[in-house]
């Protein structure tokens, strides 16, 4: 990897912050009983409102009115569904960020997210909350109107950061949204460890001499 890395930009979920392990760990969780098995079609229907609602083109509540009779939940279930799904921070996020501010490495996030799990990521005193503070930008799909993995929402970043495509590294775990960061010339680390993607990342930054 060239050295010229200026912007280290993060996925939020499955790289700093855990998720459920599924639809059963999210319903135990949440402490819900869906009235009625998922289908194909039903899942089909929800990932449209999902998407839709991370790009802001729904509102918190009119997702979960649309999504909780396909999900067999009422919307209060609903929503209890949406904040069991994040699991806590992993370990070590804050002592990471902190060493790359140190190196005078800029910092970022991109995530595709909803207005729901936004508000607890960025509340410090949330369980889910994240040290985003501590980064220099923060990029989310709802806020944007934009998601991976569509050119734009890279190119946004790019023009924002006022960094080239060549001086971003990226850290997602999503295997589509890397191939689309790399189609705009970023550099990438594909997060594959589900329990501790912290040492994967610093492994590959050490390897790479940036910390």
């Amino acid at each position: 990897m060239p050295t010229q890395i200026q912007l280290i930009c993060f996925d939020l979920g499955g790289v700093l912050i855990r998720l459920c392990d599924g639809w059963d760990h999210a319903c135990q969780r949440a402490n819900v009983t869906p009235s009625k098995p998922l289908t194909d079609d039903n899942i089909e229907q929800v990932i449209k409102l999902v998407h839709r609602e991370e790009v802001g083109q729904l509102d918190e509540g009119e997702f979960f009115t649309r999504a909780a009779p396909l999900l067999g939940l009422s919307p209060t279930e609903a929503k209890a569904m949406s904040d069991a799904w994040l699991s806590g921070p992993f370990p070590g996020i804050d002592t990471l960020i902190d060493t790359l501010n140190a190196q005078n490495l800029t910092t970022a996030c991109l995530s595709n997210t909803n207005a729901n799990h936004w508000q607890a990521m960025t509340d410090p005193d949330h369980p889910n909350g994240l040290p985003l503070h501590q980064l220099h930008h923060r990029f989310a799909s709802h806020l944007l109107k934009d998601r991976k993995p569509n050119p734009s929402i890279y190119q946004h970043v790019q023009q924002a950061t006022a960094t080239p495509a060549s001086g971003i590294l990226f850290f997602d775990d999503s295997e589509e949204n890397i191939h689309a960061a790399n189609a705009q010339g970023w550099h990438t680390c594909h997060v594959t460890d589900p329990n501790d993607p912290v040492a994967q990342m610093t492994s590959h930054l050490k390897r790479h001499n940036l910390i």
